[in-house]
């Protein structure tokens, strides 16, 4: 354990997180406690007996239960530490912080994992690992912030950000949306400590992407994370108990903020600013960097309905060339280097991907009310397919393709070098996006999670963008006729690069109301026997969040702690297949590398 050495006055005491010391001071509770970090240079202190030290007016008492009153802000103070509370200002304590032994740490899903963090960086000199290209690690603010349980951290801790939910009741049956989107009929809504009823692989409202779980990721070989900001205004207008903006642009500004703030956190669990494991990047070379010293990067994009405010209402745009651009200048300040056109419905820059089934009621129903039309169909013009329609004849695609403000927001993001996602797009939307970045020679285009007709896989690659595959299961389910084989999908992608190895990302698409793999049914002859070594070495066990022990042989992908089982999974999936498949998974850091530098090089 580090020593709690003096630093100049007044500094913040980073270093002190995670550790025991025994506290003394006047006019405050003296023992042991664990500093566990709420945020960068602030504190919870619990004691030996679970109680944390709070702040009741101007007094400092051990109190059971966690609150914002519990936080202390602490700095150096020449050899002693100044604790201020966050809450109320004036109570305000000097004390001695003693290194000890004897803590009772505060309550955290554990990593359950053997191995020193792994580089980035293979023997060959290459980048290594695995690629998320299709992540919402803010969701929690998607569709008004009512709809979701659960949060990716919280500085009172994972009691907290994973209790249960209120509004569930405690079968289930008040959250209507959950029984829609989910499984049917009554579930526990026990968050933490028991995770009775979340995380679930076919649970839609609750938090997969607590931070431990993506540190669980990365920890199995996971080195780059497309996040994107996500948001539908009209779906958030209509679910009824949300409390956040569903402006889709302001959507995004507080998703960015909340993203640095996420950062923030982990940097403070490690000890400092720029610490921890995870690090936003807006650059290849930042990408590069981060990945090869065996960090995490996490790199941002837009999934939205209605970019710039581009909507569409009874065929008339609701944005113009100055939005786009004025736009595209904002997000380029954020940071942001990636983004998809169209999501869900028809906008004024295109044709949407339709959905099927009773999804495609849902959100059907959606797009007329956001642009005062349902989708338009017509014959489809090759063998490319959207989804069928509801209610509509087989062969039929959507009738819109891309814009004239659609092919200048392409321009746009050309003239940035930005990638584009042709994920969502229909056949004829992608197909001129395509067309676009082929008469341009543009390599920065990508299909992030298997929403674009698998032929356009070859003119990606082709160009020089990336593919990533939707994170479903290693095995169709008997009997389900939406199950898909991630490993069938793999071998599609093999062969639109003519049998070559390829860099190959999947998409998770937690918590964007995805449904993630559920247990192989090839388990019970053939399971992932724990512990496993994933492929950068490191030994996993099985992962256990409060008094849960997890494993994806029956649980599926249930959090996003479960990934580096899943693949393992897909491994055993895959027979004689398997070691390349993971071989060409572990190659996608280096890929979408690439790819990033190219398009950040194009024009130059």
């Amino acid at each position: 354990m580090p020593p709690a050495t003096a630093e100049p006055a007044g500094t913040p005491a980073y270093e002190l997180a995670g550790n025991c010391y025994r506290l003394e001071g006047a006019k405050i509770p003296t023992g042991r406690y664990y500093a566990k970090a709420a945020a960068l240079g602030q504190f919870l202190f619990s004691d030996t007996s679970g109680r944390v030290l709070t702040a009741d007016g101007g007094s400092a008492v051990a109190r059971k239960g966690v609150s914002n009153d519990a936080i202390w802000s602490v700095r150096h103070d020449g050899d002693r530490y100044r604790l201020t509370s966050v809450t109320h200002r004036g109570t305000v304590r000097t004390v001695a912080l003693t290194p000890a032994q004897g803590c009772r740490a505060f309550p955290e899903a554990q990593l359950n994992v053997d191995g020193p963090a792994t580089s980035g960086v293979g023997a060959d000199g290459k980048l290594q690992g695995f690629v998320d290209g299709h992540a919402h690690l803010m969701a929690e603010q998607f569709l008004g912030g009512g709809l979701h349980c659960g949060k990716p951290f919280s500085p009172l801790g994972i009691t907290v950000a994973l209790k249960d939910c209120p509004d569930h009741g405690r079968d289930g049956w008040p959250a209507l949306s959950e029984h829609i989107l989910s499984e049917p009929g009554p579930h526990s809504a026990d968050g933490w400590p028991t995770f009775e009823g979340w995380p679930q692989w076919y649970s839609l409202t609750h938090e997969q992407n607590y931070y431990r779980w993506i540190e669980r990721a990365w920890r199995g070989g996971v080195r780059l994370i497309n996040n994107y900001y996500v948001q539908n205004r009209i779906l958030c207008e209509l679910y009824p108990l949300g409390d956040e903006p569903c402006d889709e642009m302001e959507s995004v500004r507080i998703q960015h903020r909340r993203m640095i703030k996420f950062q923030e956190y982990i940097d403070a669990q490690a000890g400092g600013p720029g610490k921890g494991f995870l690090k936003i990047v807006t650059s290849a070379a930042e990408a590069r960097s981060v990945i090869a010293s065996g960090k995490l990067a996490v790199s941002l994009g837009i999934e939205i309905s209605e970019p710039f405010g581009c909507g569409m209402i009874n065929d008339v745009p609701q944005c113009n060339r100055a939005d786009i651009d004025r736009g595209m200048d904002e997000l380029q300040r954020m940071g942001v280097r990636q983004m998809i056109l169209t999501h869900k419905f028809d906008n004024a820059l295109g044709g949407a991907h339709i959905d099927s089934d009773f999804t495609g009621l849902a959100v059907q129903t959606g797009q007329l009310i956001a642009t005062g039309q349902p989708w338009k169909t017509e014959p489809c013009r090759s063998k490319q397919r959207d989804h069928q329609a509801p209610f509509d004849a087989p062969g039929r695609c959507n009738a819109r393709g891309l814009t004239s403000l659609g092919a200048y927001a392409v321009d746009a993001a050309i003239k940035r070098r930005m990638v584009i996602d042709i994920d969502h797009l229909s056949v004829k939307s992608a197909s001129r996006v395509l067309d676009i970045a082929t008469a341009r020679e543009y390599p920065g285009v990508t299909s992030s999670h298997s929403w674009t007709d698998p032929t356009n896989y070859r003119r990606i690659l082709g160009l020089g963008g990336a593919v990533g595959l939707y994170a479903s299961g290693a095995e169709p389910v008997p009997g389900d006729k939406h199950s898909e084989s991630f490993v069938d999908e793999w071998r599609k992608v093999r062969g639109a690069a003519d049998g070559a190895a390829v860099g190959l990302a999947y998409g998770a698409d937690m918590n964007g109301l995805g449904k993630q793999a559920p247990p192989r049914p090839g388990a019970k002859q053939n399971p992932v026997r724990y512990p496993f070594r994933a492929e950068d070495g490191t030994l996993m066990h099985r992962q256990v969040s409060g008094t849960r022990t997890f494993d994806v042989n029956t649980d599926g992908t249930a959090h996003y702690g479960m990934i580096p089982d899943w693949i393992q999974s897909l491994r055993l999936a895959a027979g004689s297949d398997g070691d390349a498949l993971v071989a060409d998974m572990y190659r996608a850091a280096a890929a979408k590398t690439r790819m990033w530098e190219r398009t950040e090089a194009y024009g130059r």
